[in-house]
C-alpha cells in the first residue's frame, strides 16, 4: 500500500505509540500475547550484541524512527551525543517528555526519513531500527548517507522481499499489516547491496534472519541466503562524497508487496 507522507503520519499518530510500547514490553523469544499467531519482536539485548560487535564511532548519532527514545540508553552508554527524528508528533512529544532533561540528547525533531532536516555530513553514526521498511527506501537511504559524515557508520534493519513460502507467521504479518493500512515495504536486498557497492559504500557486517521470529532468537546467517525474512546491515559510508551536499540517488529496490506474497497469490489464482 503506497501512502503519502501525511497518510503515514496520521497512521503513526493514531494509537501506534501504545501498540508499539506493548510489543516492546513483551519483546523476546517466543509467541506474542498481543497478536495471536505472531512472534515477539526482538528485545534490546539483540541490538546490544550487534552494537558491541560493531562499535559506533565517537561523536554523534541520529536515530531515525526514534519513537519515544527506546534505543537512547544504548547510545548514551557509548558516550554519544544523541539526536532523534520521527514522523509522528505523538512519538516526538513523548520522546521530548522523557529525554528533555538529558544534556547528551541534543535534539528530537519531527520529520520524515526521506527529508531529514539536517545539513550534509552532520552525524558520525545513524541507526534506523524497525522503521526502514515503512519508508520509501531508496529515498530514505540517500538521505541517511547524505547526513552521515564520510566514513560514518549506518545500521539499518528491514524485511526481505523473498522469504520462505512456508513462513506462515511472516505471511500473516504481511497480510495483517496491509489490512490495517500499515506502511510496509519489502527490500530486494541483493539490489540494495549492489547499489551500495556501486557507490563505494562498504558493508561491514550483515545479519540475515531466515524466518519471522529468528531476529528475536538472534538466529542468523552471515552470508546472503536465497530466501530469508529480515536483515540487519552495518554499513560504512564511503569518503568519495566528502564534498557532496546531496548523496547520489538510488534506484528503487523495494515494493509494498513481497515477491513471496505475489508468488503465492499467483499460484492460488
Amino acid at each position: 500500500m503506497e501512502l503519502s507522507s501525511q497518510e503515514r503520519k496520521r497512521y503513526w499518530d493514531t494509537k501506534y505509540l501504545d501498540y508499539w510500547r506493548a510489543r516492546v514490553h513483551e519483546a523476546g523469544s517466543g509467541d506474542s500475547s498481543i497478536i495471536a499467531g505472531d512472534k515477539k519482536t526482538e528485545d534490546d539485548s539483540v541490538y546490544e550484541r550487534i552494537f558491541s560487535a560493531h562499535p559506533f564511532h565517537a561523536g554523534t548519532i541520529l536515530d531515525v524512527g526514534c519513537a519515544w527514545g527506546r534505543m537512547f540508553p544504548l547510545y548514551l552508554s557509548s558516550d554519544l551525543l544523541v539526536s532523534g527524528v520521527d514522523i509522528s508528533t505523538v512519538m516526538v512529544n513523548e520522546a521530548r517528555r522523557l529525554w528533555s532533561n538529558d544534556s547528551n540528547v541534543i535534539a528530537i525533531d519531527e520529520a520524515i526519513a526521506e527529508q531529514l532536516p539536517y545539513q550534509a555530513s552532520t552525524f558520525d553514526n545513524l541507526v534506523c531500527i524497525a522503521t526502514f521498511d515503512a519508508t520509501d527506501q531508496h529515498l530514505a537511504l540517500a538521505e541517511f548517507l547524505r547526513v552521515l559524515r564520510p566514513g560514518g557508520l549506518l545500521v539499518i534493519t528491514g524485511k526481505n522481499t523473498n522469504y520462505h513460502l512456508d513462513d506462515c507467521a511472516a505471511l500473516d504479518a504481511e497480510r495483517g499489516a496491509r489490512s490495517k493500512g500499515h506502511p510496509n515495504f519489502f527490500t530486494d536486498t541483493e539490489q540494495l547491496l549492489a547499489a551500495l557497492r556501486a557507490r563505494d559504500h562498504q558493508l561491514k557486517a550483515s545479519y540475515y534472519f531466515a524466518r519471522r521470529g529468528d531476529f528475536a532468537d538472534f538466529s542468523y546467517a552471515k552470508t546472503l541466503p536465497d530466501r530469508f525474512y529480515e536483515y540487519c546491515l552495518v554499513i560504512q559510508k564511503s569518503d568519495v562524497w566528502e564534498s557532496a551536499a546531496q548523496e547520489p540517488s538510488f534506484p528503487s529496490f523495494a515494493s509494498p508487496y513481497s515477491n513471496t506474497f505475489l508468488r503465492l497469490n499467483s499460484a492460488n489464482g
